[in-house]
């Protein structure tokens, strides 16, 4: 297998963290990606150009979701992520950390945009208020996270990480301590020991 990846991406970091976890790195070709330089063999996997894209056997397996269920299922026989399956909450509640990183990501683009003169004030509001809405639904549901770890802990992990690395300025430490326990409960584990943003 073969993944292409870029380091400042949060969607990566899961699928990064989901190799560890399974002790997988072995099995899989890593392979840093610039999405927007149209390297022709990622494009050529990936039309849509987006980054993480997993290759097996000459077959995308896209976006970080998926690609982090294909992962667990052919490893581990489905170890991160059989307490979800049949758990219609828990999959609403990965939606609504997968959720988060996609807010957090639109933020990002917003800053870049600011940066050429062309920022919208209605977006960047809007996806603001998501994330801080969202930070305080997952730190609701943290009582219902599966025993085991999961991916859902991973999510959350990823999430969070990429909030301290391209926005500061939410400091979602403050007045959440649920969720500032769960973070440092599970910053040592092996699987995050070497994942770093940027």
């Amino acid at each position: 297998m073969k993944l292409f990846y870029t380091k400042s991406s949060p969607y990566a970091a899961c699928v990064l963290a989901t190799i560890a976890e399974l002790k997988a790195e072995h099995l899989i070709e890593l392979v840093e990606s610039a999405p927007f330089e149209n390297a022709p063999e990622f494009i050529l996997s990936n039309p849509l150009g987006k980054v993480p894209c997993l290759i097996d056997e000459g077959m995308p397996i896209l976006d970080s979701e998926v690609i982090c269920d294909y992962i667990d299922a052919n490893i581990s026989g489905g170890l991160l992520f059989e307490d979800i399956y049949a758990n219609w909450h828990l999959k609403t509640f990965y939606s609504i950390c997968s959720g988060l990183i996609d807010a957090s990501v639109n933020l990002r683009i917003e800053t870049l945009r600011d940066q050429e003169g062309i920022k919208s004030e209605f977006w960047w509001q809007r996806h603001s208020e998501a994330i801080e809405r969202t930070l305080l639904e997952i730190e609701t549901r943290l009582s219902t996270l599966p025993e085991k770890f999961s991916i859902i802990h991973i999510a959350i992990f990823c999430a969070l990480g990429y909030l301290d690395f391209r926005h500061p300025h939410i400091k979602w430490r403050e007045n959440r301590l649920g969720l500032v326990e769960f973070y440092d409960s599970i910053q040592s584990r092996e699987c995050f020991s070497n994942l770093k943003l940027g």
